[in-house]
């Protein structure tokens, strides 16, 4: 096959990954087979032996590259050098892990080979969302984001589970076209694609016969909630542009237009309060005090706001890399926090604990301070925030009712998520801007991933977006209702509380781990053959 083919099949694998993609292409089907031109092309170049590896990965590197840019060209909204660096490395992470099965499958053999790239990839995938350069958007299992008809079995295995049904489904089904093309004349035979057929449509229609039969409203305690949408410029308006006390009052008023005695939750978006504000003073905040008087003529009301908070830590040997030096001894560091204001009850406060990249965590700050000042600022506190060691519930005066306040970004990570409901969280509360990326993708496919956290964990979800879209999203992953993009807006509806434990939140993401183990162990192997091999050779 000649390099312009070989070329054009490693793009064509790029461009159909990408337009599976919600909020890109949405021919979700796609996902299913968007890999066999890389697997072709890695084929032809394992049968020529010479330069193999480095022609794998530079042909794997293409490949990524366009599916990487095509699904997150819009994070140039927010960072042009930050958009070039997530394509550029997410793209550079996906390229090793193919070129490390191509390495498996010479050195150890090609039906290990491609085992391996199973392994791998999900080990990868695990991987990426548990350390300091994590970016687990282009998550395969991601893909069925809009589609939650067919992955109602996410709340057994999460959305890895999904990454492991698509390369098995891709590689059975670059299996059969390899081999109708060595029948060359012979007829057809069913038998060939039916395990690809079972292994695709069983669980489909599994999944599709749950989501019909399951239980939505039966038995389940009820919660009427407001969702509060400002909608203000976070580029123009709500870091400078606009006053504390306006940006406070439009929030205030969308709050009174809609909360009445029957409410029981009041949501406001991330960074509500627009400034930063030292937390032993947040009872003085203007915010706070109007919100309060909401409270007064609702007693029955719990609010959970955003908002940016610092805290003095006395100088000592071990203060957190985030941290930065005050006065008098004293460091500071600040947080992207949510609190909860209840009638007679202290502020709860929880400090987000999975970080943007580049935005909210400078990587590996620990052991390279000097990083810090490669932050990006876009507005509030920038430099690097701290985090709470783990997820915080939000529960009422009587400890009954919890809920998860998951800001922002947290919403992406599965087992983070659903690590609120082992601690008592009976209701997931998403509070976001999602004003960073203009009119594109980016926002759409936030709320969509929302989507898969509420089959994992089977709770109902309630979004409030600075800009939109605010939703609430019911257990087996629908939009029961959603405001519009860039208007303000106040959403009303209600929401189920539940307790249940899925096999997911007990056993989180058991399939990286496993995968992970047994990626070291191939690895090893590999390695261990490769040098054997290579050893061999140099004695002849």
């Amino acid at each position: 096959m000649n390099q312009l083919k070989l070329w054009g099949l490693a793009s064509l694998s790029g461009v159909s990954l990408a337009l599976a993609w919600p909020e890109t292409g949405e021919l979700t089907a796609l996902i299913l087979f968007g890999l066999i031109g890389l697997l072709r092309v890695e084929d032809e170049i394992f049968k020529t032996k010479k330069d193999s590896g480095k022609k794998v990965f530079a042909f794997a590197y293409v490949s990524f590259l366009i599916f990487n840019l095509i699904t997150t060209w819009w994070i140039y909204f927010a960072s042009p050098w930050g958009a070039v660096a997530a394509v550029l490395f997410n793209t550079l992470f996906m390229a090793v892990v193919f070129w490390l099965f191509h390495m498996t499958k010479k050195w150890v053999g090609k039906k290990e080979g491609y085992i391996a790239l199973i392994i791998y990839w999900i080990a990868f995938e695990y991987l990426h969302l548990n350390w300091d350069l994590s970016w687990p958007w282009l998550t395969l299992g991601n893909v069925f984001s809009n589609q939650p008809e067919l992955v109602q079995w996410y709340e057994y295995t999460g959305v890895l589970g999904g990454t492991f049904w698509i390369l098995v489904a891709n590689l059975l089904f670059f299996f059969f076209v390899e081999q109708k093309i060595s029948w060359r004349k012979d007829s057809f035979n069913i038998h060939r694609i039916l395990p690809w057929m079972l292994f695709v449509l069983l669980p489909i229609f599994w999944s599709k016969s749950v989501y019909k039969n399951y239980p939505l409203d039966k038995e389940k305690e009820k919660v009427k909630v407001v969702l509060i949408q400002p909608n203000i410029d976070p580029y123009h308006d709500k870091f400078g542009g606009m006053s504390e006390t306006e940006q406070i009052d439009i929030m205030i008023a969308l709050s009174r237009s809609k909360v009445d005695e029957e409410t029981d939750l009041l949501i406001l978006p991330e960074t509500a309060f627009p400034s930063v504000y030292w937390e032993h003073q947040i009872e003085e905040l203007y915010g706070t005090q109007e919100l309060r008087k909401i409270i007064d003529d609702f007693p029955q009301l719990r609010i959970i706001v955003g908002l940016a908070s610092s805290v003095l830590i006395p100088e000592g040997d071990n203060l957190p890399a985030t941290a930065a030096p005050f006065r008098d001894g004293y460091y500071y560091e600040n947080f992207n926090t949510a609190i909860q204001l209840e009638a007679n009850e202290d502020v709860a406060i929880y400090h987000k604990s999975k970080l943007v990249l580049g935005v909210e965590k400078v990587p590996f700050l620990k052991y390279f301070p000097f990083m810090q000042k490669l932050s990006i600022n876009l507005g509030g506190a920038a430099g690097g925030f701290g985090t709470d060691e783990y997820p915080t519930v939000f529960f009422d005066e009587n400890e009954d009712e919890g809920l998860a306040p998951i800001i922002c970004y947290e919403s992406v990570y599965g087992e983070y998520v659903n690590e609120y409901a082992k601690r008592g969280a009976a209701l997931y509360v998403i509070i976001t801007n999602d004003g960073w990326w203009d009119n594109s993708p980016g926002y759409k496919q936030h709320l969509a991933y929302a989507r898969l956290r509420a089959i994992e964990g089977r709770k109902d979800i309630i979004r409030s977006a600075n800009t939109g879209i605010s939703a609430i999203i019911n257990a087996r992953g629908d939009v029961v209702s959603k405001t519009e993009w860039w208007v303000p807006d106040a959403l009303e509806g209600e929401a189920n509380l539940s307790y249940k434990e899925t096999f997911y939140i007990k056993h989180g993401d058991y399939i990286g781990r496993v995968t992970s183990f047994v990626a070291v162990l191939l690895l090893l192997l590999t390695l261990v053959k490769a040098l054997n091999k290579t050893e061999q050779k140099l004695k002849m």
